[in-house]
């Protein structure tokens, strides 16, 4: 039932005997030793995954006060955002997200933008540290936009690179 018959083709392959391909070479070790090797390998990248997972999950503070700030309306006028005067709020909460709150709960004013630094070099809080305190309590506070842009600057550094007790 072949279409083209027995004589077509070369007459040099007419009686060639196709051999089996060989069987696919195993991934996995055949030795003893190569196999604790590879599962010491194994187990390792497995740990490592666990630890960048738990870091991820333990991070979740962080992302969800960026969140926060990236959903801040742009600023004019302190009066009319009373969205803003949550700032403080944020910086605190995000401080328990990362530190034991006994740490935390006895700080205030000065000690409290002290501390902020301490844990996160990069963000100056030395000038601004006035306005993050008042901003909570003082609703008659008249506050610039260029203070309040580095404010938030401020906030967004910290978030995003203090050390926490945890990292």
């Amino acid at each position: 039932m072949t279409q083209f018959g027995d004589t077509w083709g070369s007459s040099i392959v007419k009686d060639l005997i196709e051999t089996d391909a060989p069987n696919a070479i195993s991934w996995w070790p055949q030795t003893f030793g190569w196999q604790v090797v590879a599962l010491i390998g194994l187990t390792l990248v497995c740990r490592r995954l666990y630890f960048a997972w738990r870091l991820y999950q333990h991070n979740q503070y962080r992302r969800d006060a960026i969140a926060w700030l990236n959903l801040l309306p742009p600023f004019e006028q302190l009066s009319a955002q009373p969205i803003y005067r949550q700032l403080p709020n944020l910086v605190r909460k995000t401080a328990l997200g990362g530190y034991k709150r006994t740490e935390i709960a006895t700080l205030s004013a000065d000690e409290w933008t002290q501390w902020l630094s301490k844990q996160c070099p990069q963000a100056k809080f030395e000038d601004i540290g006035f306005t993050l305190h008042e901003l909570a309590y003082d609703s008659a506070l008249e506050v610039t936009t260029a203070q309040m842009t580095k404010l938030i600057n401020q906030i967004r550094i910290w978030i995003e690179q203090h050390r926490g007790e945890y990292d």
